[in-house]
This record gives C-alpha cells, sequence and structure tokens, in this order.
C-alpha cells in the first residue's frame, strides 16, 4: 500500500503559518485583556473622584455646622448639654454630612449597581445569629488590637488621643446617648459604607471593594484609634454583608459593638466607674464566648470560606493596581491630606 508523504519544505510551511496563526491570535486576546483592565482602572479612577468629592462634602459640611454654631452662640451649649449634643451629632454629622451625600453619590450612579442598593436577602435565624456574634468577636479583637497598639505608642513617648464623649446625667441623656451612640450611627453608617459605597466598588471585584470602603470608613473617623479600629471592624462588616449579602447583620453587629460603650456610661451613671468597668468586661466576656460558638458553627456550615473571591484571569488588575487607581486621583488626594493631617494631629508626645 502506498503512503503519501509531504515533503518536509511543505511541512515547515504549513507549521510556520500554524504557529503565525496561533501567535496572532494570542497577541488578540492577550491586547483585548489589557484592554479591559485599562479600562476596569479607568471607571475606577472616575468612581475616586466621585468618592472624593462626597468625602469632601462630608468635611465641609462639619465645619459649616461648628461655624453655625459659633454664629449662633450655642457653642458652648454644645460642649455642656449632652442631649443637644447627642441630637446636634446625630443630624449635623450622620444624617446631613454622612447619609444624603452618600445617598445623592448612589441616586446619581443608580444604574451602576449590579444589585438592589440595600441588599435584604433573608437568612435563617441562626445563621443570622451567628454572623452577629462572629462579627462582635471581630469587634473585641479589634479592640485589644487598638488597646496594644496605644501601650505600644507610650512606650515610645507618644499619647494617642481620642474623642471624648460627653457621660449622661439623666435618664433622658441614657435614652438619648444610646440612640446616638449605638441605634443612628449603626443605621446611617451602614446604608452609606456597606450600601451606597460598597454596592458601587464591589462589581469591580468584593475583596477590592471591601478593602475600599474599610480604608474610607477608617480615615473619617480622623482618629489614629478610631481609624485602626474602624477599619478592622469595616473589613469584618464588608465581608459578611458580601457573604449574606444582607445588610441586616453588620447593622446589628454596629449597633451592638457602639451599644458597649453607651451601655457602660450608663452603668457609670447609674452606679459608679467600678460598675462601668465591670460592665465592660462583662459584656466582652460574652462576646468572646459567644463569638467563638459562633465562629465553629459558621466553620462548620462552612461559610467563612471565600469563594466568592472571582478566579484570577490573565493580565486581570490586581487589587493593589486597583486601589492604587481608586485613591491615587485628584479627587480623592485633596480631602484624604485634610482626613491623614487631623488624623496624625491625635498622636501627641508625653
Amino acid at each position: 500500500m502506498d503512503y503519501y508523504y509531504q515533503p518536509p519544505e511543505m511541512n515547515q510551511n504549513y507549521n510556520s503559518q500554524y504557529n503565525d496563526e496561533m501567535f496572532r491570535q494570542n497577541m488578540f486576546y492577550q491586547n483585548k485583556a489589557i484592554n479591559k483592565a485599562f479600562e476596569e482602572r479607568k471607571e475606577i479612577r472616575k468612581l475616586g473622584n466621585i468618592f472624593g468629592i462626597v468625602i469632601t462634602v462630608f468635611l465641609v459640611f462639619q465645619i459649616f455646622s461648628v461655624s453655625l454654631l459659633n454664629s449662633f452662640g450655642l457653642y458652648d451649649i454644645y460642649n455642656s448639654s449632652q442631649l443637644f449634643n447627642s441630637c446636634f451629632n446625630t443630624l449635623a454629622i450622620e444624617v446631613f454630612a454622612l447619609v444624603i451625600p452618600f445617598g445623592m453619590m448612589a441616586f446619581l450612579n443608580r444604574k451602576k449597581y449590579e444589585s438592589e442598593l440595600i441588599p435584604t436577602e433573608k437568612l435563617p435565624f441562626g445563621r443570622f445569629c451567628a454572623w452577629v456574634g462572629f462579627g462582635m468577636l471581630c469587634c473585641v479583637g479589634a479592640n485589644y488590637i487598638v488597646g496594644f497598639l496605644v501601650m505600644v505608642m507610650n512606650s515610645l513617648g507618644f499619647d494617642l488621643v481620642q474623642t471624648e464623649t460627653m457621660d449622661p446625667d439623666s435618664p433622658i441623656t441614657c435614652i438619648a446617648n444610646i440612640v446616638s451612640t449605638a441605634v443612628v450611627p449603626a443605621v446611617c453608617e451602614e446604608f452609606a459604607m456597606r450600601c451606597c459605597a460598597l454596592g458601587l466598588l464591589k462589581k469591580y471585584g468584593k475583596a477590592f471593594g471591601v478593602t475600599a470602603v474599610s480604608i474610607v470608613f477608617g480615615l473619617l473617623h480622623a482618629n489614629v484609634l478610631q481609624f485602626v479600629f474602624a477599619a478592622i471592624v469595616g473589613l469584618t462588616l464588608g465581608f459578611i454583608t458580601v457573604k449574606t449579602n444582607s445588610i441586616l447583620p453588620a447593622v446589628f453587629i454596629h449597633a451592638f459593638n457602639n451599644g458597649i460603650s453607651a451601655f457602660s456610661s450608663i452603668f457609670a451613671y447609674a452606679f459608679d466607674d467600678k460598675a462601668q468597668e465591670v460592665s465592660v468586661y462583662v459584656l466582652f466576656f460574652f462576646w468572646i464566648i459567644v463569638g467563638i460558638i459562633s465562629t465553629i458553627y459558621l466553620s462548620y456550615k462552612k461559610q467563612l470560606s471565600r469563594e466568592w473571591r472571582a478566579p484570577k484571569e490573565p493580565f486581570a488588575n490586581s487589587v493593589s493596581k486597583k486601589l492604587g487607581s481608586f485613591f491615587l486621583v485628584p479627587g480623592m488626594i485633596v480631602p484624604f491630606i485634610f482626613l491623614i493631617y487631623f488624623t496624625v494631629t491625635t498622636i501627641e508626645k508625653i
């Protein structure tokens, strides 16, 4: 039987044409992936400028609020009346300075959201409680991290100043303290951060969105201690919101965490400083036990895995590149310089 034999030079031409075609296809898909990554960074930079404008409005409104107090001669009352202080901070900072600017940002960019603005997926009650317990364990851990940071800075001769809140002096101010410290911030800040902000950024990567919003959340507190604490807690709340697709666990965690401070001040008013100290230890111990049980439960149910992280694509932007594109833009740099300045000024030489 005769077999057809192709001359070597014809094989070489065929292989050469095949290799050239494969090279052109590879270059086409490579350029397409590179262009996609470039366009993604371009969109993130635009959002960085938008966020910068919103943060600037947040800062300007707070400065305007202080000026307003001075203009009407109310600054002394603000510093002396716990009830007036709580009401003013609730309206001026939480509602007007935070919720309205971030809410307007969400409304103007509503077409860019891939899911509902306020995620409210229903969770089984047991799993909801477990996520709250896990989140509170992380909050307690963040408190100990901040305490360690204070100890280290003190050993180096520096003191980290934290804004002091006014203690309640009547039953009415106790209620006002709970509302202004635990309830309102939990609702307003979670709406602004984990709904408006995270909902807009997570389409570019959930890890990027959670990290970026946590940094913003920390710096908005303009205090070293609160920056570290809020950034860690922000990572936890963002992770839980993404995992559950519900804002309710984050709201309750935020409220319970702030509630520790609110209830401890109430114990100081009702009893004495010793009772205040004991109440904090009891609440910490309670949440540590509940948090450990919750973490074991969630681990057993495989709820703490990171399967929500998208697979890495060739030439895709890393989280660090996305963060650089988001923060290193003119609109974001200007307000962040002020926030970093205010944060650094809370470090004092002992």
